[in-house]
């Protein structure tokens, strides 16, 4: 992996130290007014069919609580389609069915997993009813009980909250979850110092950082979105040829190194001792690149030389 020319994140816990460094301009944000951005869609998912939604939401009031955690799961995976449903049955004379129904309805809102609405379904019931200052203490407590499932939650909390104390806490939080948290900060246009979810260099650290961490699939999306930023970045085309090589798909990794050299990478010394390149070393086409060398750097053109009388 070659290091760009910014700042560089090698730990998973690159946020912990970023989130020090760096001030989020979030009362600035408020003013604006800036709309934030969409989740990453979900994994495609059979979608649930009325009648087994009705079904469902009956057995929230089954005799058997094995019936009624299953149903419970199945609502919350369900995810947004099962609103309706819950909405209603949240009037429910069943007391069990209203209680289940309302906090199902709360996980779905809040984007807790089944288990995670198991241990912070009240918590977050709290966080709704009250004052600032507890939303702030629930937001880490969210963050330290679970950790990177915490993500959807916290990314919520920053569309949905008005209190721009506990927007802070919620983006400091994301910073201090490392580079996926660092990630949906940018994803969700939160204004940092020095992180411009349009800069090719922001995605650049981030896929370094993806890349440290082994998580292959995130670090290839950051270094594709600093191409489409910057097509010709030398950088991010050699870091996609470490990513497919350390996947082992080497016709890719030599594509994409060809283009990196096309774009002018010419750092030869540290590609030869690179070992996120050692898949594709044998590689006749490999050899090749590095007999040719570095493309020719273009000379500047010269002034036009004016002969004195």
């Amino acid at each position: 992996m070659q290091a760009p020319r910014i700042i560089r994140t090698h730990s998973p816990r690159a946020g912990a130290v970023l989130a020090a460094a760096i001030c989020i301009w979030l009362c600035a944000w408020a003013q604006a007014g800036e709309q934030t951005a969409n989740p990453a869609p979900a994994a495609a998912r059979e979608p649930v069919k009325a009648e087994q939604l009705q079904k469902l939401v009956a057995d929230l009031g089954s005799d058997s609580y094995a019936a009624r955690e299953a149903a419970t799961t199945a609502l919350i995976e369900a995810g947004d389609a099962a609103l309706p449903a819950l909405q209603k049955a949240k009037n429910s004379d069943d007391l069990e069915v209203a209680w289940r129904a309302a906090g199902t309805e709360r996980a779905i809102n809040w984007g807790l997993t089944p288990a995670l609405w198991a241990r912070l379904g009240d918590v977050m019931a709290q966080y709704e009813k009250g004052d600032a200052t507890l939303r702030e203490r629930i937001v880490r407590i969210v963050r330290v009980s679970a950790d990177q499932q915490a993500i959807p939650v916290l990314r919520r909390v920053l569309r949905k909250e008005q209190d721009d104390a506990v927007k802070q806490a919620a983006a400091v939080m994301l910073a201090d979850l490392g580079s996926a948290g660092l990630a949906a900060l940018v994803e969700e246009n939160v204004p940092i110092a020095g992180l411009d979810q349009y800069d090719a260099g922001v995605h650049l650290m981030l896929g370094n950082s993806f890349l440290s961490e082994k998580n292959y699939q995130r670090a290839e999306e950051h270094y594709m979105k600093a191409l489409e930023t910057e097509p010709a970045n030398c950088i991010a085309l050699y870091n996609l040829a470490c990513v497919k090589s350390l996947e082992k798909d080497v016709d890719k990794a030599i594509a994409w190194l060809q283009k990196a050299i096309d774009a002018g990478y010419g750092d030869f010394e540290w590609m030869e001792k690179d070992t996120d390149l050692d898949n594709i070393r044998n590689d006749a086409r490999y050899k090749e690149l590095l007999r040719k060398g570095p493309k020719p750097k273009e000379k500047p053109e010269q002034p036009e030389q004016i002969t004195p009388r």
